[in-house]
């Protein structure tokens, strides 16, 4: 009779198995943990702010202005860019001042400090909405462009009434 060929096993399949599985860890991994940041909301900057942990259970429009913020900051207001100029010897600040055509909180004149290399430059005439809490100098909510404002004034105006009523911490 014929003698018929051994097969070989390969010697490298219980390195293949454990890489394979090392692989489906790592990508199951991925997905939990993607998961679990989505679920959180908010972000690191909101963890400055007093009770903004909370504003994304609370909010009813935007998280970054939700009742706790409201409750917290000293101004929220909406308007217009009318100057900008650079405040001498602090390396690319800007002092910028809105003529203001709502106030969510507080009142009187917008000015704020802002950093020149700031993600998105503002010009004179650009549509503004800025939060300021207790103490800054710098906006630590600042939102630019019509479009971009408008989701977020209904969510404010909607936050507005449980402000009223949310304690700051």
């Amino acid at each position: 009779p014929p003698a018929t060929p051994l097969r070989r096993r390969p010697r490298y399949r219980p390195l293949r198995l454990a890489l394979g599985g090392l692989a489906a860890a790592a990508a199951a991994s991925l997905v939990l943990g993607l998961g679990w940041l989505v679920t959180q909301g908010g972000s690191a900057a909101d963890s400055a702010v007093p009770g903004a942990a909370s504003d994304a259970k609370e909010d009813t429009g935007s998280a970054a202005f939700g009742p706790r913020y409201l409750a917290c900051a000293r101004l929220v207001a909406e308007g217009r860019v009318t100057a900008l100029e650079e405040v001498p010897g602090t390396g690319g600040v800007q002092r910028v001042t809105l003529a203001a055509s709502r106030y969510y909180k507080g009142d009187g004149p917008v000015t704020f400090l802002r950093d020149d290399a700031a993600e998105v430059p503002l010009r004179q005439g650009d549509q503004v909405l800025v939060g300021l809490s207790p103490g800054l100098d710098h906006p630590d909510r600042t939102v630019v462009g019509e479009a971009e404002i408008a989701p977020v004034r209904t969510g404010i105006v909607a936050a507005l009434p449980a402000s009223r009523t949310a304690g700051c911490d």
